[in-house]
């Protein structure tokens, strides 16, 4: 970054870091309000079928009963579906996996509302179930829904089959990914109460307060200014608390509105698991034409995933796989499709980095395939293919600044001495060892299929001490956003961070600033709050030229001072503060941005998908114990182009949570399902890595700034997690001389590479 900034560049530590270490931080299960009762879901405990009886006689003689709500007295829409309406709020006839809910019981205790909930007697007339993408694909009769086919999406760009005839080479392989539980450390979690003038308050742990608003006001039937939605803090997301809190949200409304009291709903951690929603499980098809010295040709793609009981987000997920399925490289022949199919098994959702994780899986495999049919280094084949300033990507859009993928590539194998490391596929008795590397691109915020939706605003507020308050309408998770939203605005306004308040996240206070997803954060507030400033900086220097003397175009405003240019007489930002609030001058602005308009054509699947895109390059270098089948990353080096890094403390925070998290998805989290029923429900039986397990982490920003991102900045949050998993199975297959094909890749699979795969070949 330019040395003309003061704080954009510069780390800084979380500004609520001391107040979560302390305690201090109240979250949504430390809430108490006056007369409050406790919510807790009642749900199917089949996971398809018609549902015949309900009998409450053993559920009313709980003590503290109070009621059991069912769908046919909610008074607005029975409908909580995100994208698609194909959810009902609760489930009158018809339950499509075992979580879904059907009722609510409602008592003065938590333990109350527990025991009532298990209580009520459902009868049902269980249908055969499919939980398998070929199941519900072949499925000719009793559908889940009007069809099993949740969305589809494509790509065709120029003519794959003459390519593949002209190719040297063609390169096909079958992958699949697991699905993965959020398991973020605060379960769900929300509480409304019912306000004198009649409208609704929820406060919940959440990620997308709008979309909390729009539900709550659907199914009470309410206009939106009836229902306000206060983000409380929020202890972990990773897509997970997007659209689950509209259910809870909608349902402790509806509980408060009913009864006319505060209610309050949070999840046990076993029902949490069950009911809420996962990382789409994908199966995948590649076949990519190659000449000889490595060009690309073609790709021919297809992909299926597994939206679950609903599609909740499943349309975002597929249209984001889609666009991003050969990664960062140049291919001019590609056809692509992605279908999302119905399972009788809990929706599958939002979850860091929105399908892009199980395509980087898949094309990074294939580049690595690729690489070892045509004996050539698997970095040069890279470097060979990789997008550049004025190259297309697979959707036809010619990318014209901000493109450092190539520069992630260099930085990532210099950091981690990727030519002269030796271990690579070394053997120390029982132990092998070797490296990998991977590649992504990640379009930022939410794209073509979202542009209707993809602006956030901003709300300054001088106050007359010279404190400066932010309300700004997306959220903060556990990613840092406060620190940055505090950051930009300081740098914005030329004040001194301190100074800088930000607000908690309240509907009542920004307009609808869309989803908290897309790593879309810093682009947008980032920009809203430049916006906002443009608008106050021209009444800070009229007022500060009559304060001085001068004429408001030599007046200069940073490190929280007013300057004559001239002169160099100068009056504190605190002064200059009072003196607007003394005369009555406007001290509040509004700021919003909204991303540029697409010109995308879906049927074809070309256009500007991204208004920009990040890339990112990580290496991997793992030990591999041939007995047991355990894996030790020893060390992930990362490199990421991330724009202008805003906060330097805050990419290394995020790169190294990311690699962790990613970490587990490839070796240990493995989601056991029996029927339906998920039997993988704490933490002795998902295995989360754990500090011990978490690798050492390097990371190096490439800042190529974008010309359309505050100070240049583009997303790093999802980006962070994307390369790790596909990075660490390129190391495995190099440790262990075989080919890999699926994740996660735990013990049992690792041994069973070793017994069945049959080592690498080379080009014939």
């Amino acid at each position: 970054m330019t040395s003309t900034t003061q704080y954009i560049g510069k780390p800084f530590k979380n500004v609520d870091a001391e107040d979560k270490l302390t305690g201090a931080t109240k979250y949504i299960t430390d809430m108490r309000f006056d007369n409050m009762a406790w919510a807790y879901p009642i749900f199917s405990t089949v996971p398809f079928g018609a549902v015949r009886q309900i009998d409450l006689k053993a559920a009313r003689s709980v003590p503290g009963y109070i009621d059991v709500i069912l769908a046919e007295r909610i008074p607005g829409e029975n409908q909580v579906g995100v994208i698609v309406e194909d959810q009902p709020l609760l489930a009158g006839k018809t339950v499509r996996f075992i979580g879904d809910v059907i009722g609510i019981a409602v008592a003065e205790t938590a333990a109350a509302a527990h025991r009532i909930a298990k209580l009520v007697e459902i009868t049902y007339t269980e249908y055969e179930p499919y939980f398998s993408i070929a199941e519900s694909e072949s499925a000719t009769s009793q559908f889940i829904h009007e069809t099993n086919i949740a969305c589809s999406h494509r790509i065709l760009k120029g003519d794959p089959a003459a390519a593949f005839r002209k190719s040297d080479l063609i390169v096909e392989a079958e992958f699949s990914t697991g699905s993965q539980e959020h398991f973020y450390l605060e379960p769900q979690g929300c509480v409304a109460f019912p306000e004198k003038d009649g409208q609704i308050v929820v406060m919940g742990s959440l990620q997308c307060p709008y979309y909390v608003q729009k539900a709550v006001a659907r199914a009470l039937g309410r206009p939106l200014d009836g229902v306000r939605v206060i983000q409380a803090p929020t202890g972990g997301a990773f897509g997970g608390k997007e659209d689950v809190p509209s259910e809870l949200g909608a349902r402790v409304a509806l509980a408060a509105s009913l009864i006319n009291r505060p209610v309050k709903m949070i999840y046990k951690r076993s029902d949490d698991i069950q009911i809420t929603s996962k990382r789409h499980a994908f199966s995948m098809r590649y076949k990519v034409g190659v000449m000889r010295d490595g060009t690309l040709q073609a790709a021919e793609i297809t992909l299926q995933s597994n939206a679950g009981a609903y599609a909740t987000l499943s349309s975002v997920v597929s249209y984001r796989s889609t666009m991003q399925s050969m990664g960062p490289y140049v291919v001019p022949n590609i056809r692509v499709n992605s279908t999302a199919y119905y399972t009788n098994l809990p929706p599958a959702g939002a979850f860091r980095g929105f399908g892009s994780p199980q395509v980087a899986f898949g094309h990074e495999r294939m580049m690595d395939l690729i690489a070892d049919r045509l004996d050539m280094d698997p970095v040069r084949l890279r470097l060979k293919n990789v997008l550049k300033v004025d190259a297309k990507t697979i959707t036809g859009q010619q990318l014209s600044a901000s493109v450092g993928a190539e520069e992630t590539i260099r930085q990532a194998c210099r950091i981690s001495s990727w030519e002269t490391n030796q271990a690579t596929g070394s053997t120390d008795g029982r132990y092998r060892y070797g490296q990998g590397i991977a590649a992504s691109i990640y379009g930022n915020c939410l794209g073509a299929a979202g542009w209707h939706m993809d602006g956030a605003g901003v709300n300054i507020s001088i106050q007359r001490d010279g404190t400066v308050k932010v309300a700004f309408g997306l959220a903060e998770m556990g990613q840092g956003a406060l620190t940055v939203v505090a950051q930009m605005t300081a740098e914005a306004l030329g004040i001194d961070h301190r100074r800088v308040v930000v607000l908690l996240t309240d509907t009542n206070s920004v307009p609808d600033s869309g989803p908290s997803v897309a790593s879309r954060n810093v682009v947008m507030t980032g920009n809203a709050i430049r916006d906002a400033a443009s608008k106050l900086l021209p009444i800070l220097k009229a007022a500060a030229a009559e304060l001085l003397g001068c004429g408001a175009d030599d007046v200069t405003i940073g490190s929280d001072l007013a300057t004559d240019s001239k002169t160099g007489t100068e009056v504190g930002f605190a002064e200059l503060a009072d003196y607007l609030y003394r005369g009555n001058q406007p001290t509040e602005m509004r700021g919003w941005w909204h991303v540029p308009q697409l010109d995308f054509d879906p049927d074809t699947g070309q256009g500007e998908a991204y208004f920009t895109y990040s890339y990112a390059t990580h290496v991997a270098r793992v030990q591999v114990d041939t007995l047991t089948g355990q894996v030790q990353v020893r060390g992930v080096w990362a490199a990421h182009d991330a724009g202008t890094v805003i906060n330097p403390a805050g990419l290394e925070g995020q790169v190294e949570g990311g690699v962790a998290q990613a970490t587990g998805w490839a070796l240990t989290e493995n989601i056991l399902v029996d029927r339906g029923q998920i039997i993988t429900s704490n933490l002795s039986t998902y295995l989360l890595p754990t500090a011990l397990d978490a690798p050492p982490v390097e990371t190096v920003a490439v800042e190529d700034p974008d010309p359309r991102g505050p100070w240049g900045a583009k997303g790093v949050g999802e980006p962070a997690f994307i390369p790790a998993a596909p990075a660490i199975a390129n190391a495995i297959s190099n440790a262990l001389g075989v080919e890999v094909y699926e994740l996660p890749l735990t013990p049992p699979k690792v041994l069973q590479l070793l017994e069945e795969q049959e080592p690498t070949a080379g080009m014939p």
